[in-house]
């Protein structure tokens, strides 16, 4: 979709090829832009698949950090996974990412408090 209908590609240009294959179309014309886009989207899946291994080879220590903290809680929260990255490779987490990603999460863990947990309000709500 991205190649075909949305332009997004150096080799087939901002066009939408789907709307150019009709019938009046050249019939090898249309051809070969499809089998351009199809190599198009070959190329893209294998270059973005050997990214993802990359990553994850790259950073298998802190997959099995993940693994460990899930097989001893069971679950792990966003802020407490970021923080673990961040002990372990710096240049992933910044500090401000993290100090967002707690500011966004604190509401959302405190709503999930049982009531007789949750923060008291000072002054308490009418």
């Amino acid at each position: 979709m991205m190649v075909e209908q949305m332009g997004m590609s150096d080799i087939i240009g901002p066009r939408n090829i789907q709307t150019q294959q009709s019938m009046f179309a050249a019939p090898d014309g249309g051809l070969t832009i499809k089998n351009k886009a199809d190599a198009e989207v070959d190329r893209i899946l294998a270059e973005q698949y050997e990214r993802g291994m990359k990553l994850l080879t790259d950073n298998r220590d802190i997959l099995d950090a993940i693994a460990k903290t899930l097989i001893d809680k069971e679950k792990i929260s966003g802020t407490d996974m970021l923080t673990l990255i961040q002990g372990m490779k710096p240049e992933l987490v910044s500090n401000d990412t993290l100090d967002k990603v707690k500011e966004i999460m604190t509401p959302v863990a405190e709503a999930m408090l049982p009531p007789d947990q949750k923060p008291k309000l000072d002054p308490a709500p009418a």
